[in-house]
């Protein structure tokens, strides 16, 4: 695998950078905390996402960027010549995850688990492998040969990923432990089957006990049914002329009631035929006094013309006081609304038209003004932060001396402590000035701000009042308009009313004469209504006389039926307490009939009981038979596990022995050309201890100088990254080197970056990271990350801001 470019946008300290990665030694140098393991780190975090990050996700996004600004990573990468490029996002506020990979032009994966697996099975590691076959730390370094025997074989199996088989072993004795449980459980199981054999003998004499009182509850319930229906027939013959006779009892009944009907029929009709004989006497008088009637209308509708004529004069002269009256105020409200307009119009012409627009602009000012604040205040809290962190930084240096350890090497200062402490008093003396002037930016900006806020707050405050008094004046303009309409409608009724006025000039009307032609006509209608009425009552004479003799034959005609019914009903024969009797009987045949059926029921249902039991301890005698099969499989299965597991003990143990010469091969090979020829060969004891031969003789790391020990442990890493990317079918790849100068003189520094170049036919791109300025003359490109101060870092190549 090698590296082509990488992008980076507002990942960590790093704000926006684009690196490319020629086939040479790349050094990336800065300052502890200046965001050198940022880039390294975005490389993993493209393939792997949050998993490959050193802290949780809301920490990946940098602190500078804006709430909807994304951060995102763009990695081109070649995997045996092919060429592949990963793009991964946060996407604005809520910091959704985006991905997507490509090979070529085409699109390999999209989504963050589809990638992590493509990405997986494209490089043959995780990102655990990942990690361990392309980075070196120096922290690693110090424990290939500082840790304990037992603790450093265990480290360096992890690195070549041999905890996979240890997960496999796990397993294997996990499910060996369940075969072992299960067969327990079975066990449990199978040692009820006596009871169950026990069981079904019981059941089986049980069944055969049923036979016999079933077959003498069967005979017992055919003859209660036998007797049942005698008495059901019996009782249904008596039952046909009980109905017959009920049918002619009602009938007669019928009869009956309708020859009461009719006597009393006939007795109204006779009443009736009386009292419209005395109307035509009643009527004979009444056709006298009504030869009256005409006149006494007459006179009635003159006097009644002659009220509502002064009616309707008195309801004029009522309307036209009124209306002048309202006449009058309208005159005096239209003079108030005149009066009311006039000071709107003086109110109005204190404030310009254009002051809307003002407000807006004033107001669009302010919101620039506080956006501006808001920024400054960030990159002032920001830089108090960093600021805060180097002078703890300076203080412990300062404490501890020469001493002082650098935070990612953990090696001690020793002679590089004047520079570098004076590096971080710079830094700090600039950062304390860059914050000095950024307070006074941020007052003069809070200032000019407060003076905006206080000239909007008055803009607005007129604005509104224009706005009211516009309000205004449009309402009473329409008041007025309204109130003249009305005023004009008003005068013009006035002019209608006295036209009116002049028609009813001359009148003349008599109370006394209108009350009594009004009761004289009153009377006479009366006498009108009366005559009216007994007219239409006379017409019902001969029909009453026609309807009293119709009655007289109906009555005749029921009588005679009444006396034929009653014969045929008694010609039935039909008795009363002789259905009382057969009923009684037919309700105790009923009870014996269903205490049998009970009773055969009831043993029945407990037979069939007794069957479904015998079926189920039949089914579960044979799941004892199955169970039986499934032990002897378990026993087995838990036998053979255990086995297994045994097996891949020793196969892991041999695994470990037969990796240490591969390893020591490849490390004697990488000694030989970083040590310029003086160390040829490294050997790996059985306890991974590391030894370097010297003048033919295996000694042990410690033996030598630190330098010469990091170059040692250097060249062991190496190895196991070249056997874990060989392993992955990854060839010439590249590695990353991680402060591995931490001990180093300036002559071992000198020599290890001439033997960085003779590896290039090894790993192509070696990137070295580390604070140590001096090695830029010993690679070919140099990245340096420089922070700003304001939160961020600059990243340059070559001198060239990228």
């Amino acid at each position: 695998m090698r590296l082509i470019s990488l992008e980076i946008s507002n990942f960590r300290v790093i704000r926006n950078v684009r690196l490319t990665f020629p086939d040479s030694v790349i050094g990336i140098i800065g300052p502890n905390g200046a965001g050198k393991s940022s880039i390294i780190e975005a490389v993993s975090w493209a393939l792997y996402g949050n998993q490959a990050a050193r802290t949780g996700k809301d920490e990946i996004k940098s602190s500078f960027a804006r709430a909807d600004d994304n951060c995102e990573v763009r990695l081109e990468f070649s995997v045996n010549e092919e060429r592949y490029r990963v793009a991964r996002r946060l996407v604005g506020r809520t910091e959704r995850a985006e991905v997507e990979l490509y090979r070529g032009e085409a699109s390999e994966s999209v989504g963050v688990n589809e990638t992590k697996a493509y990405v997986g099975q494209l490089l043959g590691l995780d990102w655990r492998g990942f990690l361990s076959s392309f980075l070196a730390r120096q922290a690693e370094l110090n424990a290939l040969s500082d840790l304990q025997p037992s603790k450093r074989r265990d480290h360096i199996a992890g690195m070549l990923g041999i905890e996979r088989l240890d997960k496999a072993i796990q397993r294997v004795k996990e499910d060996s432990r369940l075969y072992k449980d299960k067969g327990q459980f079975l066990e449990r199981q199978i040692a009820q089957k006596d009871q169950v054999l026990n069981r079904l003998e019981q059941l089986r004499e049980a069944l055969s006990d049923f036979e016999e009182p079933l077959a003498e509850l069967k005979r017992e319930q055919e003859k209660a049914e036998s007797q049942h229906k005698a008495a059901k027939d019996e009782l249904a013959s008596v039952q046909k002329k009980r109905d017959e006779w009920l049918r002619l009892q009602a009938r007669i009944q019928v009869q009956r009631t309708t020859l009461e009907a009719l006597v009393q029929q006939q007795k109204a009709l006779s009443d009736e035929q009386e009292k419209l004989t005395q109307h035509e006497r009643d009527l004979e008088n009444l056709g006298r006094q009504l030869s009256e009637l005409t006149p006494a209308r007459e006179e009635f509708e003159k006097q009644k013309e002659a009220k509502s004529k002064i009616a309707m004069k008195e309801e004029l002269t009522e309307r036209q006081k009124s209306t002048e009256a309202q006449v009058a105020q309208e005159k005096t409200d239209l003079e108030a609304l005149e009066r009311k307009l006039g000071e709107i119009d003086a109110a109005l012409s204190k404030y310009p038209e254009n002051i809307e627009e003002r407000f807006r602009n004033e107001q669009q000012r302010l919101e620039s003004a506080r956006d501006e604040y808001s920024r400054l205040r960030a990159e002032l809290e920001s830089g108090r932060k960093q600021a805060a962190k180097l002078q703890e930084q300076l203080k412990s240096v300062d404490k501890l001396g020469p001493d002082s350890v650098c935070e990612r090497c953990r090696r001690p200062f020793g002679e590089d402590f004047q520079q570098i402490r004076n590096h971080l008093a710079a830094e700090v003396a600039q950062l304390l000035r860059d914050l000095s002037k950024a307070e006074q930016g941020m007052l003069q900006q809070k200032k000019a701000g407060e003076k905006l806020r206080d000239l909007v707050d008055q803009l607005e405050r007129e604005k509104n009042l224009r706005y009211q008094s516009t309000l205004d004046r449009q309402s009473t303009v329409r008041e007025m308009d309204s109130l003249r309409r009305r005023l004009e409608a008003n005068q013009n009724i006035l002019e209608q009313i006295g036209d009116q006025l002049t028609g009813y000039k001359e009148l003349y009307y008599d109370p006394v004469r209108f009350r009594e032609a009004a009761e004289k006509f009153e009377r006479m209608e009366k006498m009108k209504e009366r005559h009216d009425q007994l007219t239409g009552s006379l017409a019902r004479l001969p029909i009453v006389r026609e309807s009293i003799a119709e009655v007289g034959r109906k009555l005749e005609e029921t009588r005679k039926n009444e006396a034929r019914l009653t014969e045929e009903a008694t010609g039935l024969g039909y008795n009363e307490d002789t259905f009382r009797e057969l009923s009684v009987a037919f309700e105790q045949s009923r009870k014996i009939l269903d205490s049998a059926s009970n009773e055969y029921l009831t043993r029945s249902k407990e037979k069939e009981l007794t069957e479904k039991e015998l079926e189920g301890k039949l089914e579960q005698l044979k799941s004892f038979e199955e169970a039986e099969l499934e032990l002897e499989e378990s026993r087995s299965a838990h036998y053979y596990g255990e086995k297994l597991g045994r097996l891949f003990g020793d196969f892991r143990q041999e695994l470990i022995a037969s990796i240490r010469p591969s390893l020591a091969d490849i490390s004697s090979g990488l000694m030989a050309e970083m040590s310029g020829g003086k160390y040829n060969l490294v050997e790996l004891d059985e306890k991974y201890n590391l030894r370097v031969m010297d003048s033919g003789v295996y000694y042990g790391v410690d033996r030598f100088s630190g330098g010469e020990k990091d170059l040692a442990n250097l060249c062991l890493r190496l190895a196991i990254s070249l056997a874990l990317t060989e392993s992955a079918g990854l060839t010439r790849s590249f590695v990353i080197l991680d402060e591995v100068f931490g001990s180093q003189d300036n002559q071992r520094k000198e020599l290890i970056l001439q033997a960085m170049a003779q590896l290039k036919n090894r790993f192509p791109q070696i990137l070295l990271v580390t604070h140590v300025d001096d090695v830029k003359d010993g690679v070919e490109e140099i990245v340096e990350v420089v922070p700003t101060g304001s939160g961020w870092s600059e990243v340059r190549v070559n001198g060239v801001n990228v």
